[in-house]
């Protein structure tokens, strides 16, 4: 398989696995994380609300099915080796994103509820779509 179509089916299967509504970045917020874009890599804002997105869906995990799970965080460590493989800005700026989703959501969910599927599953759709306009932007 090509390595671009390797790198669609990756995104597509991050894609379908995660979960619910990322808080959206302030304008100002956004402005001050602006860094000069990475030759051939995706728009940053879309990856670091990917990384939020994952952060908290690996907290509801976290609470969900205990520290063992560590799903959500292994597909941040993957997103990282292709979206920032080096230490620098962009890596730590999409750490800090998926900290940021972690903390966010263990502050509004102290424990896991009947209804953090349906949280886990918005996160997954919005998720989605972030991972479907990232991987769309490769094939540019």
């Amino acid at each position: 398989m090509p390595a671009r179509g390797k790198l669609t089916l990756r995104m597509s299967l991050r894609a379908l696995s995660l979960a619910a509504l990322l808080l959206a970045a302030t304008p100002q917020a956004l402005a001050q994380q602006q860094e000069a874009p990475v030759e051939g890599a995706a728009p940053i804002e879309y990856v670091s609300e990917l990384a939020e997105l994952l952060g908290r869906a690996h907290a509801i995990r976290s609470m969900c099915n205990g520290d063992s799970d560590q799903t959500w965080r292994n597909y941040m460590f993957n997103m990282l080796a292709i979206e920032a493989p080096d230490s620098g800005p962009r890596k730590s700026q999409l750490t800090s994103a998926f900290n940021r989703g972690f903390r966010s959501q263990t502050s509004n969910s102290r424990d896991c509820s009947s209804d953090m599927s349906a949280v886990e599953a918005q996160i997954a759709s919005r998720g989605r779509e972030l991972a479907e306009m990232i991987a769309s932007s490769y094939l540019r």
